[in-house]
Order: structure tokens, then C-alpha cells, then sequence
């Protein structure tokens, strides 16, 4: 994230208000992942997915239990020095930029962005830093893929996967449905790897080089 607000030069469009709070976002936004998909979650019924209405379900148990934390435990406060207006737009960000970090959420923020591009953007509009500070955490979250090197390349990919087969591995134990690339006996890794960069990852770069 520092990468990509210093060496993109977005710094200048943003405010001491967003940095800190993208930071924040960058931080929090995987907060007690269980390993699972959200359709993994809402389609077993599980617990988080019962409190949350089906509804970002993993995006929003990272913020709460965050800031359960923040708010709650002693000396974890790190906005006890703003004034109560600064930390309400804090927290407005926090939440929005967490809550865009769902991968349901990736093509439309990309064709929102492409649109806004070229058009007086960026505004000093919050919808339009929103937009900008949720794309920052995108490409951030996905920058492992474009590191140098094939170990690192490899190791991400190995690390994707382990997660992807063990909750294949549940839905065949439970018999449900086993979700698209988590079925560890028929998913080519190095295949489906490479197309979740060609289908996520490329689109993604691309468009935000356009922003810096």
C-alpha cells in the first residue's frame, strides 16, 4: 500500500483522513478469515452467515471483530486522538473500502472507475474517494501475483490452492456442489492460476496504471 500511494504519486489526490484510513482497511479487510468463500458460508448456513444476512458476510465479521478491538480493548484505540467528526469519517471509509474488497464486487469497481476516467476524475467527491482508496486495496491485496521471481509466483499459487481444496474438500464431505477450481482431483492449478490473472488480476492492473 505505501508502494502504491508513493511510487504512484496518489498521495497528492487524498487526504490525511484517507491515508490513514486505507491503511487501516489494508490491515483489517482479511481480520479472522475462516479460509472459505462467501457463497461457501451462506450456502452452509454458517454461523457468520445467520448474523450477517448473507450479506458480505466475510467483509463484514472482519470489521466488526476489528473494531471490537479498536473500540473495546484497552490501549487498542487509534482514533482516540481524533476529534468525534474525524472518526466517523474514518470509520465511514474504513467500512466502504473493507466492504469493496469483495471479490463480488471486482468487475463493477473496475467499469465504475474506466467510466469516471477521463471525466474531471478525481473529484474531491467522497464517492470518488472511495473509489480510488477501494481500487488502492485491490491492487494491493493482488500484488503478490505480479512480485518478481517464480518462487514467489509459485508460492502464492500453492498457498491459493491449499485454501481452495480444503473447502473443496468440505463440500464433498458434506455433499453440496464443489465450488469452481476446489475440487483437488479434476482443478489444474498452474491453469486455473493463470486465469485468474488473465480474468482478474490483468483487468485490474490495467486499469489502475491509468489512474497514476
Amino acid at each position: 500500500m505505501h508502494y502504491i500511494l508513493t511510487i504512484g504519486g496518489l498521495r497528492s489526490q487524498l487526504n490525511q483522513t484517507d491515508i490513514f484510513s486505507v491503511f487501516v482497511a489494508n490491515m483489517i479487510h482479511d481480520f479472522e478469515h475462516p479460509g472459505y468463500s462467501n457463497q461457501f458460508v451462506v450456502r452452509t448456513k454458517h454461523p457468520l452467515a445467520i448474523r450477517y444476512s448473507d450479506l458480505s458476510v466475510l467483509e463484514n465479521h472482519s470489521l466488526a471483530s476489528a473494531f471490537q478491538i479498536i473500540f473495546k480493548q484497552e490501549g487498542c484505540n487509534i482514533f482516540e486522538n481524533l476529534n468525534l467528526s474525524m472518526q466517523s469519517m474514518c470509520r465511514k471509509l474504513i467500512i466502504e473500502i473493507v466492504l469493496n474488497s469483495e471479490l463480488s464486487r471486482h468487475f463493477s469497481l473496475i467499469t465504475t472507475l474506466k467510466t469516471k476516467l477521463g471525466n474531471c476524475f478525481p473529484t474531491e467527491s467522497l464517492e470518488d474517494r472511495i473509489l480510488i482508496l477501494s481500487m488502492c486495496l485491490r491492487t494491493s491485496d493482488d500484488f503478490k501475483v505480479v512480485r518478481d521471481g517464480r518462487n514467489v509466483f509459485t508460492k502464492w499459487m500453492d498457498y491459493m490452492f491449499d485454501e481452495y481444496y480444503r473447502q473443496g474438500d468440505i463440500e464433498k464431505q458434506i455433499d453440496i456442489p464443489i465450488s469452481k477450481f476446489m475440487d483437488r482431483s479434476s482443478t489444474n492449478k498452474a491453469k486455473a492460476y493463470l486465469n485468474y490473472i488473465k480474468v482478474v488480476s490483468i483487468p485490474l492492473f490495467s486499469t489502475f496504471m491509468i489512474l497514476i
